[in-house]
């Protein structure tokens, strides 16, 4: 009843906000495997741009750090799975690979941080993506296959990370989903989520610039509520208050803005 009264309260947050130089950073599978097909392959899109709901401008992205899965409780490497291409012009990845056993694959992303001169910060944002291996093949041992999708809520141990409290993998449009923003693995009370609509054919034409980024606020346990209302990705980027700083490229401190970023996907009930 507390956590009930809580998601209630959180989705009051929800307010439009003035838009500044955001930064989203896009992982999530191209349109031909957005489903798992025959032969379980995932391709994965990783781009970073200003705004998802623009679908761009393109920045360059900086090569990963780290790029792998947690599936079954074990971590894989996927970095000799990155490919180097472009998007309109500036750096981007692509990462194709076949899951091999049932359940929910945590994709992350740990990017290089990526220097914005104008703004005067290095942004560096941890991105996860969660899938599960429904109509994939997989054999399973049980006749409904829930095998395909246990480990949704696997965490990854990244510094700013969110934990989702809701199935992901499996969610109709106009459902709610909760998450805990977690930074070095502790709740962040009052964290800001900013959310964005992974506007990619621009069918969707904001108001005005104030809908283009969306914000919520966690509570003081860190959880937060949201209601996507139109089918397909979405981002929630955690962005915790940092004292952090980082050497820029012409040798100053400068600000460190970390993010934990959850791509999550709605379809629409037919």
């Amino acid at each position: 009843m507390r956590l009930m009264k809580s998601c209630v309260a959180i989705l009051a947050f929800v307010i439009p906000c003035a838009v500044a130089a955001a930064h989203v950073q896009v992982m999530v599978p191209t349109e031909q495997t957005a489903d798992a097909q025959a032969g379980a392959v995932r391709e994965m899109d990783m781009r970073f741009v200003v705004h998802a709901m623009e679908n761009g401008p393109a920045l360059p992205m900086p090569a990963p750090k780290q790029f792998g899965v947690v599936v079954n409780g074990k971590k894989q490497d996927l970095r000799d799975n990155l490919k180097a291409g472009e998007s309109d012009g500036q750096p981007a990845y692509t990462s194709k690979m076949t899951m091999k056993e049932p359940g929910a694959h945590v994709f992350y992303l740990e990017p290089g941080g990526y220097w914005d001169q104008k703004e005067r910060v290095i942004v560096s944002h941890y991105t996860k993506v969660i899938l599960n291996s429904c109509n994939s093949g997989i054999p399973t041992e049980s006749e409904m296959g829930w095998e395909n999708y246990e480990g949704w809520d696997a965490l990854v141990g990244l510094p700013v990370e969110i934990e989702p409290l809701v199935n992901c993998t499996a969610m109709w449009t106009n459902s709610i989903f909760r998450g805990i923003v977690r930074v070095n693995g502790k709740p962040a009370p009052l964290c800001r989520i900013e959310v964005e609509y992974l506007n990619k054919d621009h069918a969707v034409k904001a108001p005005n610039n104030a809908f283009i980024t969306q914000v919520l606020k966690a509570n003081q346990e860190g959880e937060f509520a949201f209601v996507p209302v139109r089918a397909g990705w979405w981002a929630l980027s955690a962005i915790p208050e940092s004292q952090q700083t980082i050497k820029s490229p012409d040798g100053d401190d400068v600000p460190n803005e970390l993010g934990g970023v959850l791509w999550i996907r709605c379809v629409d009930m037919k």
